[in-house]
């Protein structure tokens, strides 16, 4: 990924923007951190909050015209948070604030004319950066117009303490002239506070630079001014604090402009979603109403997505990690993982407002680790070598229609090892359709090696199937599965293709047998942006009369069943949050009509159930298949439908092995599979190689690719009862 390209991912990721109330107001107070402890009744906390952004919290805190109360968002659900009473009784029930430090001065003075709010908040500003401070203003303190505010709403000594505060910072009383009448000396810096009614005259908004707040009088800066036809009290601050900011800017020969669009800018990309936000009017305890606040963010694909909520962040901060990760010369590369447990279903795409491409972001990262032999060799290869089983000769094979070859039809390489029976019987069936004029081609697209970033592969996998296709005239493809659908697009986008859901609806369905319950109706994660297979999918129920339940997170937004992007080989446990979530989303059974999606959730004990349970019922079986039986079903189907490959058995698999439900499940997590431990045992056969035990029980050993296997089992009569399997990559070398 280059620089230009992480910045423009950066960009799209909301997350940082600011909440609406922080962006409508002028000086950026952080209402979600001042919400936050008033309502654990941090009040001094609280007054911190405030101060972080208002010069003088004991004046604005008790006169504030809030713009950012109008912008809440929940004003949508109920009310929006009465954000002035909760600052007033923040002050009322926080302590005094510590006088500012004095820091040596400069040497550089700046003019401040008036004492409005506008200009002693100039003034503070600019004495916390060292400047001195020569303030004019007329009476004993300052405050301007402040001075005509009823005393129970702003009283006098607050003001009292205010110039103290000023004068300890610095700040001195003087005398002086209009600076616009009389012009500046070489080296003079002025503001004008025109909220100062001595002062209202002197400038109009238009005089004024709306950014930078300098008069066309260089030096002369200027601000307090009525807006939309009255006073608003926190622009008169925050004119003060950007005019000061300016004047800092100046005085150091900076730009007056670069670096200010959040400071200057009003408005916010935050998309913060209220579908699940209850809808709850305001209180009178001003302590529940700070409760009410829901610290508005975006997040709402971290919020939804298993995989972004696990690592606490956020995408802006993942492609910035990701990015980091390939830079890594020495040392460990911690986001590996991360890279290679997206599900790339894409859902996190659809739920941001700009499209962030999360899954694209984790495939082309794994294709540059791919290219630079840095990817752990662990994470994908069970499902790469599972791949090349689907396309060996025990499992794929190629037959033409009859007389022609109008279609083809592509189960895929988990359908007929999940359900072969209905896999034969959807494929006869389809014949009788075609009236023979069908070929069939056995194997797997290639997906796996797509999700794991291997293109050479896939793009090998697939042009063996387009030669197929090609030699028949690229007849149209009939698929099952979805993730053939969407990696064939990609590939082979000249070729025609259908889902075998839309070819049933067109040319007959079987007679089907149909729930009495109704069925939550889960869309594969690749029909996302397919509403074509999604339709027909519907219309089908629909005609076999199938009552079924619609999911809040279904259709473009539906939830991956942790197959996809190959989750479930880098962080099983994070597939497995995935499919619990899934299956809380309904009390119903569960239909799928993808066949993984099928064998992911039902191994979490729920009961799930395939399209194909419907149109060709069989006595069903709960759970799911497993690894080791999906090649195996793989082959008998292959044999039964194009009969056999031509190749001998391997001589180990001819053994019986028992092996108990508990031990099962043990290597299903552990990607062992049943001819892995064959090999082992009759290697221990014919080498004579093995530990026992004084139980009588054995210990083998073998080593296959790059794992070595050890299984622990005791020899029956006719059998080898098996009672644990391990493995791991280690090689341990004998030395002499």
């Amino acid at each position: 990924m280059e620089r230009n390209e992480l910045r423009d991912l950066e960009r799209r990721c909301i997350q940082e923007e600011l909440p609406y109330c922080q962006a409508a107001c002028p000086l950026k107070v952080d209402v979600r951190a001042f919400c936050a402890a008033m309502a654990e009744r941090r009040f001094d906390e609280a007054k911190k909050v405030l101060s972080k952004a208002m010069s003088f919290p004991e004046i604005l805190g008790r006169i504030c015209d809030h713009p950012c109360e109008d912008a809440c968002v929940l004003s949508k659900k109920g009310g929006a948070i009465s954000l002035g009473k909760l600052e007033r009784e923040c002050l009322m029930r926080s302590g005094e604030s510590k006088p500012p430090l004095r820091f040596p001065s400069t040497g550089k003075l700046v003019s401040i004319y008036g004492g409005g709010l506008s200009s002693i908040t100039c003034a503070f500003e600019l004495a916390k950066k060292r400047y001195g401070v020569k303030m004019v203003f007329e009476g004993d303190i300052p405050g301007g117009r402040l001075l005509s505010l009823p005393e129970e709403v702003l009283p006098e000594e607050i003001l009292v303490k205010v110039w103290d505060v000023l004068e300890k910072t610095g700040a001195i009383r003087s005398s002086g002239v209009d600076p616009l009448k009389k012009g500046l000396q070489e080296g003079e810096v002025a503001y004008i506070g025109v909220d100062d009614p001595l002062w209202s005259d002197s400038l109009a908004v238009e005089d004024v630079d709306p950014v930078t707040y300098e008069t066309s009088a260089k030096g002369v800066f200027g601000g307090g001014f009525v807006r939309n036809g009255k006073h608003s009290p926190v622009w008169e601050a925050a004119d003060g604090k950007r005019a000061a900011n300016s004047i800092d800017r100046f005085l150091q020969g900076a730009s007056l402009t670069s670096g200010r669009e959040r400071e200057i800018s009003l408005e916010t990309k935050l998309f913060t979603p209220l579908d699940d936000v209850p809808s709850l009017p305001p209180s009178n305890d001003l302590v529940e109403e700070a409760r009410r606040c829901i610290g508005c963010e975006c997040r709402y694909c971290v919020r939804e997505c298993v995989f972004l909520g696990k690592y606490k962040g956020y995408p802006k901060t993942y492609a910035r990690e990701i990015y980091n990760n390939f830079a890594i010369v020495q040392g460990s590369r911690t986001a590996n993982k991360k890279i290679n447990s997206c599900a790339l279903c894409g859902l996190c795409e659809i739920l941001c407002p700009n499209d962030f491409p999360m899954a694209e972001l984790c495939r082309s990262a794994r294709e540059q680790m791919v290219d630079k032999d840095i990817m752990p060799p662990s994470v994908h290869e069970f499902a790469l070598l599972d791949m090349d089983h689907a396309n060996s000769p025990w499992a794929a094979g190629w037959r033409p229609g009859k007389r022609a070859t109008r279609a083809v039809f592509f189960p895929g390489c988990q359908l007929g090892a999940a359900m072969p029976d209905q896999t034969q019987k959807l494929i006869e069936h389809l014949y009788g359709l075609f009236e023979g004029d069908m070929g069939l081609l056995l194997g797997c697209c290639g997906a796996p090696a797509w999700w794991s970033g291997r293109k050479k592969s896939v793009e090998e996998v697939v042009g063996n199937i387009g030669k197929t296709l090609e030699s028949e005239g690229n007849p149209i493809l009939i698929l099952a599965c979805s993730s053939c659908d969407e990696v064939f697009s990609k590939f082979l986008p000249h070729v025609p293709r259908v889902s075998v859901w839309q070819i049933l609806l067109e040319k007959g369905l079987p007679d089907g047998k149909t729930q009495k319950s109704p069925l939550a109706l889960h869309d594969p994660c690749t029909t996302r942006l397919n509403g074509d297979w999604q339709a027909a999918v519907r219309q089908i129920l629909q005609t076999l009369g199938q009552e079924f339940e619609e999911l809040d997170f279904g259709r473009e937004r539906t939830r991956c069943c942790g197959y996809g992007g190959l989750q479930v080989m880098a962080d099983p446990d994070l597939a497995k949050d995935g499919v619990r979530r899934r299956l809380s989303e309904s009390e119903n059974d569960f239909l799928a009509y993808c066949a993984m999606c099928r064998e992911s959730l039902a191994g979490s004990g729920k009961r799930v159930l395939h399209l194909l349970d419907l149109l060709f019922p069989l006595p069903f079986e709960a759970g799911s298949t497993g690894f080791s039986k999906r090649q195996w079903n793989r082959k008998r189907l292959r044999e039964k439908l194009l009969g056999p490959c031509g190749l001998s058995r391997e001589p180990w698999e001819g053994l019986v092995i028992t092996v108990p439900e508990d031990v099962r499940e043990k290597l299903e997590e552990r990607h062992i599979l049943d001819s892995d431990i064959m090999y082992t045992l009759w290697q221990a056969q014919e080498s004579g190689m093995f530990l026992i035990s004084p139980e009588d029980t054995r210990l083998a050993s073998s080593r296959r690719g790059n794992v070595t296997f050890w299984v622990e089992y005791r020899p029956e009569e006719d059998s080898f009862f098996i009672i644990n399997a391990w493995s791991h990559r280690m090689t341990v070398e004998l030395m002499s």
